[in-house]
């Protein structure tokens, strides 16, 4: 099963859940409410880990993870939040939004525990309401600095600790954003939603497609009161990936080797996936593809024979990762034609090594039209004349 996915879900299982949390007014709704009428669905075209509904005053959106393996078939557990203007009433909850998280937008003051949820800011233009974050690995060079100087606070990374309650409390944002890696973390999430820190769960990087994962943009428009921007931003997105894919068509389809080295004799191969989907968008086979399976990573660990087949099929190799080891035998490399051909690539091109900050794992999320245009770019010469982002040539033996 999908690492993240499982850690998530069993997350949910031991108590993830939506406690009432108006700090605009606490008082509850009336036990005799009715059930609430359905809102205006708020279409989403690739999204499927959240659902938005507009109502006469508010937006619901709803969240949601589920299992599709084992004992846990078609289990699935939801989080609910509500969206209401700081300047209108308190909405009257009723039915199954009774006790939802109530917050007042626009917010203008925001903490985040993921380094992609501060992306998504960044693309919207309001990096500066940040008054928390994970912690010092922004590829941002202003988020960083004013982490490091201390004018933002730092309430711990997903996946490294619970956050830090007592940097929230001292921030008093007005929504956290909180991405769950550990069900560990779950008790340090409750507490904060005790002390009335309003808390909405991130789940996009969960999403199983990068067009998916970059329509989160749309809920953090309406939850900041950039709507448009986030609209004109994603459909942005959309258009240039449909543009791309319109281009490779009807092109030979070059043969991509994805596997970057971990030491000894393996490698960390990407095989499925919305990363896999990256060659086969950019009109490439995959030479290490496996059959889709959203419970399971896209990248699984093989050995050296496993890859050496492969040597004179690969006309492109990915062999950078910031994760690379370089493999104990270099003469491995030099029996592939990609190698001697130099036609070598990382995913390293939007690195501050000196922060430890990779950009692969925040905008590249956020922007996977730029991500797409490298890929094609690196299969396609001829038909991508701007500079590559992400990803990057590498010489022979260098590996980030």
């Amino acid at each position: 099963m999908n690492h993240r996915l499982f850690l998530l879900v069993a997350a949910l299982a031991t108590g993830f859940v939506i406690a009432g949390c108006d700090r605009s007014d606490p008082t509850a709704v009336g036990e005799d409410a009715a059930v609430v009428d359905a809102g205006d669905p708020i279409s989403l075209r690739h999204a499927r880990n959240m659902t938005l509904e507009r109502h006469e005053g508010f937006v619901v959106a709803r969240f949601k993870a589920a299992s599709a393996t084992g004992q846990d078939a078609a289990q699935e557990r939801s989080m609910t939040v509500v969206l209401a203007p700081a300047e209108g009433p308190t909405p009257e909850l009723r039915g199954d939004l009774r006790g939802a998280t109530v917050i007042r937008t626009p917010v203008q003051r925001i903490a985040s525990n993921a380094g992609s949820d501060e992306a998504f800011l960044v693309q919207l233009g309001i990096k500066d309401r940040l008054v928390a974050v994970g912690g010092l690995g922004s590829f941002d060079d202003d988020i960083r600095r004013k982490a490091r100087a201390g004018e933002i606070g730092q309430v711990g990374y997903n996946w490294h600790a619970p956050p830090n309650l007592d940097v929230l409390l001292a921030t008093r944002p007005d929504v956290f954003l909180m991405r769950l890696s550990d069900p560990a973390h779950t008790p340090v999430m409750l507490r904060a939603q005790g002390l009335g820190i309003a808390v909405l769960p991130t789940l996009a990087e969960e999403e199983q497609d990068y067009l998916a994962r970059a329509e989160w943009i749309r809920l953090y428009g309406i939850l900041t009161g950039t709507e448009e921007r986030a609209e004109r931003i994603f459909a942005e997105v959309e258009a240039r990936v449909a543009e791309l894919k319109a281009q490779v068509a009807d092109r030979p389809k070059p043969r991509v080797l994805w596997a970057y080295p971990n030491g000894a004799d393996r490698w960390i191969a990407t095989v499925r996936g919305a990363e896999a989907s990256y060659i086969s968008d950019a009109g490439g086979i995959n030479l290490m593809a496996r059959p889709e399976d959203p419970d399971r990573d896209s990248a699984e660990t093989v050995s050296t024979e496993a890859i050496l087949p492969l040597g004179d099929e690969a006309d492109v190799w990915l062999i950078g990762d910031i994760h690379a080891v370089p493999p104990r035998n270099p003469a491995i490399e030099r029996g592939f034609r990609a190698w001697r051909e130099g036609r070598l690539y990382g995913n390293t091109g939007r690195v501050a090594a000196n922060a430890n900050a990779y950009d692969w794992y925040q905008t590249a999320l956020v922007r996977p039209d730029w991500v797409l245009s490298d890929f094609v770019k690196a299969l396609h010469p001829d038909l991508v004349d701007e500079p590559f982002r992400f990803l990057k040539p590498l010489p022979q033996g260098q590996y980030q």
